[in-house]
């Protein structure tokens, strides 16, 4: 997840680098896209919420995933304070064809 995120981070600097240097493609619009992309991973939900209210929290910068009753000040792993609920709250199986 953190790759990821950092590589998308990467992707938008250079297309809006593209476009101030007047490369001819639509950066902005792509790296708008980009953005919402990486807004949409980081909240999607990736963990069945445990017994006993035990909650999960994705961090939005590196994808660190805590655990506790709410989210901390901090992220352990890179310092961002911002977080995503990570609980799935119905959870669901997916059956392929067979």
């Amino acid at each position: 997840m953190k790759e990821a995120l950092e590589r998308l981070d990467a992707l938008m600097n250079r297309l809006v680098e593209a476009d101030q240097t007047g490369a001819g493609i639509e950066p902005l619009r792509v790296a708008n896209e980009l953005g919402k992309i990486r807004q949409m991973l980081a909240a999607s939900p990736s963990i069945i919420r445990t017994p006993g209210d035990q909650r999960h929290f994705r961090c939005e910068a590196c994808g660190t995933t805590v655990h506790g009753m709410a989210p901390p000040a901090r992220c352990p792993t890179c310092g961002a304070e911002r977080f995503f609920v990570a609980d799935i709250e119905q959870p669901f199986v997916e059956s392929g064809a067979g």
